[in-house]
C-alpha cells in the first residue's frame, strides 16, 4: 500500500481519531486491509459502503452523524468544497510502467508529429514517463495545467485537453479504461488515443465517439418529442445541479410538456420503476449515462 504510512503521519497530525473513509469501487479488495492497518495504527475506522464517483461526492453529514471527526478520501484530489469534517486526500497513485506497450505500439502513433497528453489521477507519474519517450524520440508533447497537476482530467473536466487542440494533431491518455480519453474525444475535434496500461495497447476512441454521439442526436430528439419529462438531480454538494434544473424545467414547461424534478441520493434502476415519463433527462453528473437517461 504506497503512501500510506505517509497518509497515517497526515491524519495524526490533523489529529484525527474517527476516521470514515470514503473509497473508489477499485479499491474495494484492498479497503478492509486498509481499515485494519489504520486501526493497529491507533484509529477508529468507518468504511462508507456507499459508491463514491469522486471528490464531489462528499459524505461529511453522513460522517458527522455517526460520530467521526475525519475523512479520509481515497483516490482523489481536493475538489474545493466546503466540508463539516476535516478531509485528508490520499491520491493513491499506482506504480505501472507503459514505456514497454508504447514501444510496441509507437507505430499507431506515427502519423502524429504534435501530441497532447492527459491523465487521471493514478496515472500522472506514467504519464511523465511518457512525455519524456515520446520527446526523446521526436514528438513535439503539449501537458496543459488547470486542476492539480499537468495533464490531470477529471470524467467530467477535460478542459487541459480543450485548451491545447489547436496546438496538437492529437491527444494521447495515459491510463486504464475507456471513460476518461472518452470524455476527452466528446470534447474535441483531434483524433483521441489511450494507452491502456491494463489492455496494454494503444487504440483509437473514435469508433466510441461516433456511438456516443448517435446515442446523444436520438436522445435529443426523444426530448424533443416527449410530453411528459423528468429532471434528475442530487442533494450532494459537489453534484447539485437544482437551480439548472428549475430553469429547464421552466423552458420545458414553457414548450408544453409536463416536468417533475427527482431528487436523489444514488440513481438506480429500481427507483424509476413504474415512473410514467416519456423521458428521464440526467442534471447530476454529465457523465452519467451521457446526458439523457431513458
Amino acid at each position: 500500500m504506497k503512501d500510506i504510512d505517509k497518509i497515517k503521519e497526515k491524519l495524526k497530525e490533523s489529529r484525527a481519531e474517527k476516521i470514515f473513509i470514503q473509497y473508489p469501487e477499485g479499491l474495494v479488495p484492498k479497503i478492509v486491509n486498509i481499515a485494519r492497518y489504520l486501526e493497529k495504527e491507533g484509529f477508529e475506522v468507518v468504511l462508507s459502503m456507499e459508491p463514491c464517483y469522486g471528490a464531489c461526492d462528499l459524505r461529511d453529514m453522513e460522517a458527522k452523524r455517526l460520530g467521526c471527526d475525519t475523512i479520509l478520501h481515497i483516490g482523489h484530489t481536493d475538489f474545493g468544497l466546503e466540508s463539516e469534517l476535516p478531509i485528508v486526500y490520499w491520491e493513491y497513485r499506482l506504480d505501472t510502467d507503459p514505456i514497454p506497450t508504447l514501444k510496441e505500439e509507437f507505430h499507431k502513433l506515427k502519423p502524429y508529429k504534435k501530441i497532447g497528453l492527459v491523465t487521471s489521477l493514478q496515472f500522472v507519474d506514467a504519464m511523465n514517463n511518457v512525455k519524456e519517450f515520446l520527446e526523446e524520440n521526436g514528438k513535439e508533447v503539449f501537458v496543459h495545467k488547470t486542476l492539480n497537476y499537468f495533464g490531470q482530467i477529471l470524467g467530467c473536466c477535460v478542459y487541459p485537453a480543450e485548451v491545447i487542440q489547436d496546438k496538437v494533431d492529437c491527444f494521447l491518455y495515459v491510463g486504464a479504461g475507456k471513460f476518461h480519453p472518452l470524455g476527452v474525444a466528446i470534447k474535441v475535434d483531434k483524433p483521441v488515443f489511450s494507452l491502456d496500461v491494463e489492455r496494454n495497447e494503444i487504440y483509437n476512441l473514435e469508433s466510441e465517439k461516433m456511438k456516443y454521439l448517435k446515442k446523444k442526436a436520438w436522445r435529443d430528439s426523444q426530448l424533443e418529442d416527449a410530453d411528459t419529462v423528468g429532471i434528475l438531480v442530487s442533494w450532494k454538494k459537489g453534484q447539485n445541479r437544482i437551480e439548472e434544473a428549475r430553469k429547464l424545467k421552466k423552458e420545458l414547461e414553457d414548450k408544453g410538456k409536463g416536468v417533475t424534478i427527482l431528487a436523489f441520493d444514488r440513481i438506480t434502476d429500481n427507483k424509476l420503476e413504474g415512473l410514467k415519463f416519456d423521458i428521464l433527462v440526467n442534471m447530476i453528473c454529465p457523465r452519467l449515462d451521457d446526458e439523457v437517461v431513458l
